[in-house]
């Protein structure tokens, strides 16, 4: 009988995977988690055999988290199921211990098989076709889950900027930056400006080369036709690696 944990902090998604597992493992325990602390009560009620992870789980450091995991827990299945859809940052989660990786934007069945192939040993990667290529283009950016004007306060933070700083770098109010920073620090469950540096730090932010101004040309609702100049990265090829769309 297997033992599954649902880590996400969107109750009504949590219920779905929850059907959808109960369907395949009739019998099964399956456990919830809606952040941190959630998951390590349910480890500590049980030893899973796989996890489905929201990487966006509040609490929840990527890699340090799955790092650690991982060293707790060597044959531990760990599946990744997230709205994150960049490759490079995918692949990051691969290193840090993931075991597979399924974009919440696929079909069902996907889902399904992404289990399935997480349980058999296989690494799956189960991206919407438009994703699948591993190629970084001029238009990826890491932070395209947040809205253009909080993706730029963002990588402000990371920079070290003041609220003041950043009104005078984007030609805003200083109310106005406080509330993109509230909106911000509540989108990605920080508290504080060093979390959320610590956070943008994570996704790669200060991995871009070239100006500020280029980077907020890159996210915002008008782009320039300049290519912006992305670090090279080597690619990923992890065994058994199965990429479907």
């Amino acid at each position: 009988m297997a033992n599954f944990i649902v880590c996400d902090d969107h109750p009504i998604f949590r219920y779905g995977l929850k059907l959808l597992l109960d369907e395949m493992y009739p019998g099964s325990h399956i456990f919830e988690a809606g952040d941190m602390p959630e998951l390590e009560s349910a480890i500590a009620r049980t030893v899973p055999d796989l996890i489905l992870l929201d990487i966006f789980l509040p609490g929840l450091d990527p890699e340090v988290s799955l790092q650690s995991l991982r060293r707790r827990f060597p044959q531990l299945g760990i599946l990744i199921v997230s709205m994150l859809t960049k490759r490079s940052a995918v692949e990051r989660l691969f290193i840090a211990g993931a075991n597979g990786f399924v974009a919440k934007t696929i079909e069902r069945e996907n889902i399904r098989r992404s289990v399935r192939d997480v349980r058999a040993g296989k690494r799956p990667i189960y991206l919407p076709p438009q994703t699948r290529s591993g190629a970084l283009r001029p238009e990826d950016n890491p932070t395209d889950f947040l809205p253009p004007r909080q993706a730029q306060v963002l990588h402000l933070i990371c920079l070290g900027m003041s609220n003041k700083e950043i009104a005078v770098e984007l030609a805003l109010s200083a109310s106005t930056v406080r509330a993109h920073v509230s909106a911000l620090f509540t989108k990605i469950s920080v508290s504080n400006r060093t979390e959320a540096a610590s956070y943008g730090i994570r996704l790669g932010l200060l991995a871009y080369t070239g100006s500020h101004r280029h980077y907020c040309d890159l996210i915002g609702p008008e782009r320039d036709t300049e290519t912006y100049p992305y670090p090279q990265r080597t690619p990923f090829s992890p065994a058994h690696e199965t990429i479907k769309s």
